[in-house]
């Protein structure tokens, strides 16, 4: 569980960096295109009191750009933590599963896979929120591609509910969701059409 926690970090912190450098980038290059146009330009054409103008808008917006960053950060920080509440609820059997699951994924769903199979529940990860599902509520699960995304469409209908999932995932982890809610619930009917 630790080796997995600790990898857990090292992709929030791959994710918060690459967000923060991100921003860095565009406010950099725009206060550097910016001021690179006023300065060619030049104090005698503009005048003083335009030339002043378009360098403190420089300085303002490429500042308005960073404090975006902060706004951005907050929501992707709280998702992080949810999910870590979550792996930190896990019996030793879910860790297992979810190893196993992070063996066959894509890369970029190694550590951080947009659902988790726990003994009793799916549990689904948006970035706003999570939604968990248990099986023995599910009667139907359809899972089939989706052209347009190269990744996979997953359906979920409960007698109150139905929930409906669209993400990149190899044929091998959804027929694991599969087998995993069948175990649990053998009533489940279950369509799946996966390219090989």
């Amino acid at each position: 569980m630790e080796d997995l926690i600790r990898k857990f970090h090292l992709r929030k912190k791959i994710v918060m960096t690459a967000m923060v450098t991100f921003f860095v980038i565009v406010a950099s290059a725009f206060f550097i295109s910016s001021v690179t146009d006023t300065l060619s330009i030049g104090r005698t054409v503009l005048g003083e009191e335009r030339y002043s103008a378009r360098m403190n808008d420089s300085y303002l917006f490429a500042g308005m750009i960073l404090l975006l960053t902060l706004p951005m950060l907050l929501p992707i920080n709280q998702f992080f933590e949810k999910y870590l509440k979550t792996i930190r609820t896990l019996s030793k059997t879910e860790v297992e599963r979810l190893e196993k699951q992070n063996e066959t994924a894509f890369f970029i769903n190694k550590y951080l896979p947009s659902y988790i199979v726990k003994d009793k529940s799916f549990i689904f990860f948006k970035f706003f929120g999570t939604t968990e599902i248990p099986f023995m509520e599910v009667t139907k699960i359809k899972i089939s591609p989706v052209s347009y995304k190269g990744g996979y469409s997953i359906s979920f209908k409960t007698n109150a509910s139905l929930f409906y999932y669209t993400f990149s995932e190899t044929p091998e982890n959804l027929s694991l969701i599969a087998d995993y809610a069948l175990e649990v619930n053998p009533n489940i009917n279950v369509s799946a059409i996966l390219r090989r």
